[in-house]
């Protein structure tokens, strides 16, 4: 599988006119199950932060909530949870409902949002195929060691790489045929590459036709724009004999060494972690993808992290304030590094970064092993290993 979109990580549906987008007041009465006391927190994505717009405390174990507040458009907002877990919303003004059990969220009941009912709907489609394809291609890769002919190997790998090509088609089929504009600014968040964005250019282009005004899609646009400015120019100086591309670092190989900056100030190098398996894992605070990857690290974190198994979170912030505060809100309770240089970062060229979330799992002499593990695909990769 490829990454997600740098543009993406800066920050997770079209027909018809342009939909509901209302603006004025909201309200949020959410009622869950296995809700856990302390905080609920709503939180506004952007392509570039999270704003906390409200938060409510529940006190008692009925697990009911109220969150309010004005939005001046249809926008993507997330519900945090004191566990780290969250939802998914597309909010506009007006009354929402959300009834359900934090432990199955997948079957949440959504009423007064039909933008967030399509959102949650997706969600639970695309889920259901990403698993269906993970567990195709982890069979397949079982087979290919068993040095099976490859008249039986070749017609197997083209068939997952067709419902791979289906999979990335139904993120511009729904920004396509949605009436809510977060809800086609989250679907093309998803596609993983660029060059299926330039193929699909003229779905991006219709977005920006059929929601002039919504912030979300414009500055996604630019985003876009911006990223594939960039590549022009940078392909225009490799052709002329300029910098060429940072090569990227590959599974296989012995992962290359960086020293960066913990919170305090101390230097800390990959390479002191040898002798253990890590988890190299670059990430932000702004990106909203790594957010919502985060409680699945934690997880995996939880349950190797006494089997010679720990992690190293390194981070493109840019200020040392909102990567301190992302690291405590998520219960990232691991080593962190970063020179808080954005995308400059001295480390983006030795791995070749370009998008994030990332990550790399190194085995205990450093060397990679397996990259880019999403889901439950990082836990199913230690149990594999570490016995």
């Amino acid at each position: 599988m490829k990454k997600y979109l740098l543009w993406m990580s800066v920050g997770a549906f079209l027909a018809g006119c342009a939909g509901q987008q209302e603006k004025g007041e909201f309200k949020i009465d959410g009622h869950f199950t296995n809700l856990p006391l302390g905080p609920v927190v709503l939180e506004e994505l952007t392509l570039d932060n999270l704003k906390v717009v409200d938060s409510a405390n529940v006190k008692d174990a009925g697990g009911k909530f109220t969150l309010k507040g004005m939005v001046p458009e249809q926008g993507l907002y997330r519900i945090r949870f004191q566990n780290g877990k969250f939802v998914l919303l597309a909010l506009d003004a007006g009354n929402m409902k959300l009834d359900g059990d934090l432990d199955n969220l997948e079957a949440m009941k959504v009423t007064g949002s039909e933008a967030t009912s399509e959102l949650q709907q997706f969600l639970a489609d695309i889920s259901k195929k990403s698993i269906s394809l993970t567990n195709e291609m982890r069979e397949l890769d079982s087979l290919h060691s068993t040095n099976i002919p490859d008249s039986v190997f070749q017609p197997k790998l083209k068939a997952i790489q067709e419902k791979e090509k289906a999979f990335e088609q139904g993120f511009f089929d729904m920004a396509a045929q949605t009436k809510n504009p977060a809800n086609a600014v989250f679907a093309i968040s998803q596609v993983r590459s660029s060059e299926e964005i330039t193929a699909h250019k003229q779905v991006i282009s219709g977005l920006a036709t059929r929601f002039p005004k919504n912030t979300l899609v414009k500055s996604m646009t630019e985003k876009i724009s911006a990223m594939e400015s960039a590549q022009a120019a940078g392909a225009g100086s490799d052709a002329a004999g300029g910098e060429q591309a940072a090569s990227t670092v590959h599974v296989g190989q012995i992962a290359p060494d960086f020293t960066l900056p913990d919170p305090s100030g101390k230097m800390v190098s990959l390479k002191s972690f040898r002798g253990k398996y890590v988890l190299v894992d670059f990430w932000a605070s702004w990106c909203g993808p790594c957010r919502q990857e985060n409680p699945n690290v934690v997880k995996a974190y939880q349950q190797f992290k006494n089997k010679n198994f720990t992690i190293l979170g390194v981070s493109l912030d840019k200020t040392k304030e909102q990567w301190l505060a992302a690291i405590k809100q998520d219960g990232l309770a691991w080593n962190h590094v970063s020179d808080l240089k954005f995308w400059d970062s001295a480390v983006v060229p030795i791995y070749g970064i370009n998008a994030i979330p990332t990550n790399f799992l190194l085995d205990p002499q450093g060397k990679i092993i397996a990259a880019d593990l999403r889901g439950d695909a990082l836990t199913a990769k230690l149990q594999e290993i570490i016995k």
